[in-house]
């Protein structure tokens, strides 16, 4: 027996109707099997008149999450991403994971085999539904996701979408999971409430408590060798107010392994990538949302040293083991309490200018200016070092650009002097991220000039079919640079640091490292009507990367497979 689709607002509608006013204006979809009601829902809405998010079919479920994560980072605003059931969020695990380790907010949806066999409108119809079938789907994911519910009856539609955000834009910020069974997204809602405003508001932290900030205010006016380590700082609201904290009180900032700005390249208190020098002989610390401050096995602070955790989540509680010394705990929006510690800076300074600590980062900065002019000597020829690469992207930037970094170039090499301008891979390091991510920041603002750079494996493991397709099919003229050197050098570098003289590093050939028989990359790239070609010698890179950026001002998505040496 067929049974028939109810009249009315349908649950479908409502989920994405509620999407809508919760702040997702985009919807990230690969469909399936599970979703019929979801695209009948839109086939519907220019009679309804029902406001959703703007769906953009990509091909692949990885793409999808790298996009949405990007999307935020560009944008501000979180995204929503719908796949199908169990293969289709097994694919979106990696970058779910991605999204967790930078608490990025997004909601992340996938359909549910129909639990009916029979006997009802959306039952299974197709073999797959058995074989698709799980207990639990959703424990794939629980571990990284702040909350995850299953649909279970068409009411319940909108006050489930209304949780999921508020809790994906509560501080600390992170992706949450709803599962949607088919069944229900068909079924008619009673006393639909589609496009209501959201019925609970996400959770602020302002400012740290005041007196921990005062006193470490008290810390810093006193302090010798005080330093700032930043890892994943509040970019969206600028540089402010660290960079006029930092000048104004002389106190070194140390990017280590950001993933966003906290400050531009350019500014005299910008202490480089590195925290060793400065952790080694610190007498105050001031670590902002940094989950790894420093590695315990290279340095630690010495004695008597204070440290002070910064942020809405100084703990990491979703990290299981993290030991790293935390005197004072700052727990408060990273803004709000950067701007309070400034105040208090103000109030508690003694009126020293100190040149000493001025001289000592000027000093440092010009050591390092030296040691990249060097290593952009070296890598100019045949082939090139990332160093030389990095420069010539550097020097055909400006401050519309944005590059996202992916084991490409060499940070300390390019200057990111405006907002925006550089974004670097999570910690958690899953693969193919950059490229995805790029894509997403490309989609969120048409008007910037995105660039991909990120090593051959990275690029292998970002789909590449999938992502040339989705930049051919939106339009985004993205230009992606692929630093082709042909091995895993992150998995190299880690044999060498452990086993310095072993018999990997002296082998002709290290073990399960190596990349060989890669394919055409530009190839790869022209087959989606890119502008693409590739690069061996250093001396024609400037003008291939001048004529690379022309397609993309054109429109045109464009590739540079640019051969390596480390």
């Amino acid at each position: 027996m067929k049974y028939q689709p109810p009249e009315g607002v349908i649950a479908a509608e409502d989920v994405l109707s509620r999407m809508k006013a919760a702040g997702v204006d985009v919807l990230f979809a690969n469909g399936g099997t599970d979703f019929p009601s979801i695209i009948e829902a839109y086939a519907r809405a220019p009679e309804t008149g029902i406001d959703m998010p703007e769906p953009v079919i990509i091909t692949h479920e990885g793409v999808a999450l790298g996009m949405a994560h990007g999307y935020y980072l560009m944008a501000g605003k979180p995204a929503g991403v719908i796949v199908h059931v169990n293969v289709g969020l097994a694919n979106s695990v990696m970058g779910i994971v991605n999204a967790a380790s930078e608490q990025i907010p997004l909601l992340m949806c996938s359909g549910r085999t129909p639990l009916t066999e029979n006997n009802r409108f959306g039952s299974r119809s197709s073999p797959i539904h058995w074989g698709q079938e799980m207990r639990d789907q959703a424990a794939m994911i629980r571990e990284v996701v702040k909350w995850d519910y299953e649909l279970r009856y068409p009411e319940q539609a909108g006050a489930v979408i209304d949780r999921a955000m508020s809790i994906a834009l509560s501080e600390p910020c992170g992706p949450v999971y709803v599962s949607l069974p088919r069944e229900v997204l068909a079924e008619a809602v009673p006393g639909s409430q589609a496009q209501a405003k959201p019925s609970v508001a996400p959770t602020r932290y302002a400012a740290a408590d005041a007196a921990q900030v005062a006193h470490v205010a008290d810390l810093l006016a006193k302090a010798r060798r005080p330093v700032i380590i930043t890892q994943s700082p509040d970019h969206h609201s600028g540089f402010e107010p660290l960079a006029s904290m930092a000048e104004k009180h002389a106190l070194p900032v140390v990017e280590y392994w950001s993933t966003r700005q906290a400050l531009p390249t350019s500014h005299p208190m910008h202490a480089g990538r590195d925290p060793t020098p400065w952790v080694r002989d610190a007498d105050v610390i001031v670590a902002v949302n940094a989950m790894v401050p420093w590695v315990s096995d290279h340095v630690s602070p010495p004695e008597g040293c204070v440290v002070v955790g910064l942020g809405p989540d100084p703990q990491f509680r979703a990290v299981p083991m993290r030991s790293f010394e935390m005197d004072i705990s700052l727990g408060g929006g990273t803004q709000a309490t950067l701007q309070a510690l400034s105040d208090a800076l103000d109030a508690a300074a003694t009126g020293d200018d100190h040149a000493e600590r001025r001289a000592r980062v000027a000093a440092f900065r010009d050591e390092q200016a030296q040691a990249v002019a060097k290593r952009v000597q070296q890598g100019r020829g045949r082939p090139m070092n990332p160093a030389y690469v990095s420069q010539c992207l550097s020097d055909a930037a400006d401050d519309n650009t944005t590059f996202f970094n992916e084991l490409g170039f060499d940070p300390g090499v390019m200057q990111f002097d405006a907002p925006k301008t550089y974004f670097s891979s999570p910690l958690s390091g899953g693969l193919g991220w950059g490229l995805t991510a790029a894509l997403g920041a490309q989609l969120a603002d048409r008007s910037r000039q995105v660039v991909a750079c990120i090593g051959d494996g990275s690029y292998v493991f970002a789909n590449p079919v999938a992502c040339h397709q989705t930049a051919a099919s939106h339009g985004l003229p993205l230009l992606t640079v692929v630093f082709n050197n042909g091995i895993w050098n992150a998995v190299r570098r880690s044999t060498l640091y452990m086993y310095p003289d072993g018999k990997a590093a002296t082998a002709n050939t290290m073990p399960i490292t190596q990349l060989a028989a890669m394919p055409d990359h530009a190839a790869i790239a022209r087959a989606h009507g890119a502008h693409a070609e590739r690069v061996e010698d250093g001396a024609d890179l400037p003008d291939a990367i001048a004529r690379a950026l022309e397609a993309t001002r054109n429109g045109q998505q464009a590739l540079l497979d640019v051969v390596v040496s480390y």
